[in-house]
């Protein structure tokens, strides 16, 4: 059995140092990241497992309780999480891993365990055998979302031509013509009311961060977070605030444009710009995130519709449930 601790800020930087090394780690798994949010929003209980003092996985996780059950769920100011793993770590020890985690929570009181994992096309090497000791050990798909994610492969060119739909593409060149630029690492504050006004009128909704928080988190990753965004001269027509969550896929996280722009096709534009920004900077994938809702049991048909207009094609997004048998 392994060993585990739960995490402390003296743990700090063998943490970062860990998530840098590991499979499946993201920049949404550094404490760096989890810190940003205010220290009372969310009960944190992070894991280290170790073998032999050295790390061979991370657990960033909060403690819930919803109704009368204490649930230990991965880290809810992340889109996903769950065990990150150091490479080439065996069937055997993930099921070894698996077991200890199990047993951590039924001896500390936990009814639940909910865990979110990093999606594959993230991962830098294939680590499918973590996925089948979570299932072989009893852990159930509690649900399953859908996100949208386009593979950037070099030698097709021109290579917008050859992924979008012939619609997405005769909109992309009109969007060419139309004297619309796009700036890389543009400034947040001028997409930030296109974006507020997107989500209140379409959704009645809000962005999950504050222009505040973004605007932190800006500070903390400035080269990991970037706003590719379409004007009309100083005019802001549109904008994707991209967060380059590890060295191989770009995590588009906000997409919003102005309607009075939207007959110029300014969406079209950054989103030709950032395939071929992508494929200069050797990322792997373009990840255009869910287009399903309330725990994937709505799908927005028309949403997916426009993403594969762009020649992306279905990752899913699991999410795990355990019931423990605790001895608390």
């Amino acid at each position: 059995m392994f060993i585990v601790k739960k995490y402390s800020k003296e743990l700090e930087n063998e943490w970062e140092k860990f998530v840098h090394s590991s499979v499946n780690g993201t920049f949404m798994q550094e404490r760096r990241f989890l810190g940003y949010h205010p220290s009372d929003r969310f009960l944190d209980h992070s894991l280290i497992f170790m073998e032999d003092k050295r790390i061979i996985a991370v657990l960033p996780a909060a403690v819930v309780q919803q109704d009368d059950k204490r649930m230990l769920i991965s880290h809810p100011g992340t889109s996903h999480g769950g065990l990150i793993i150091k490479s080439s770590l065996s069937t055997k020890k993930c099921l070894e891993l698996v077991s200890t985690l199990v047993e951590y929570c039924s001896m500390n009181g936990f009814d639940y365990i909910r865990l979110k994992p990093v999606p594959r096309v993230y991962h830098r090497e294939l680590s499918d055998q973590l996925d089948f000791a979570l299932r072989f050990s009893g852990f159930s798909i509690e649900y399953t979302e859908l996100a949208t994610v386009l593979e950037l492969k070099k030698g097709e060119e021109p290579f917008a031509k050859h992924v979008m739909s012939d619609t997405t593409f005769r909109n992309y060149q009109k969007a060419l013509k139309s004297g619309l630029s796009v700036v890389e690492d543009a400034n947040i504050k001028d997409f930030w009311p296109i974006l507020e006004d997107n989500l209140k009128h379409k959704h009645n909704a809000k962005p999950a961060h504050t222009f505040d928080e973004i605007k932190l988190l800006k500070t903390l990753y400035p080269n990991k977070i970037k706003l590719f965004a379409a004007y009309e001269g100083v005019t802001p027509a549109a904008g994707v605030l991209a967060f380059l969550l590890n060295d191989r896929v770009i995590n588009c996280f906000y997409i919003a444009h102005h309607d009075s722009f939207q007959h110029l096709r300014p969406l079209n534009l950054i989103f030709g710009h950032m395939m071929e920004w992508g494929l200069r900077n050797d990322f792997s994938y373009l990840d255009w995130g869910i287009s399903t809702e309330v725990k994937g049991s709505k799908v927005n048909t028309g949403l997916f519709h426009f993403k594969e207009g762009y020649g992306g094609h279905g990752v899913l997004r699991e999410c795990y449930l355990y019931k423990v048998n605790n001895s608390k």
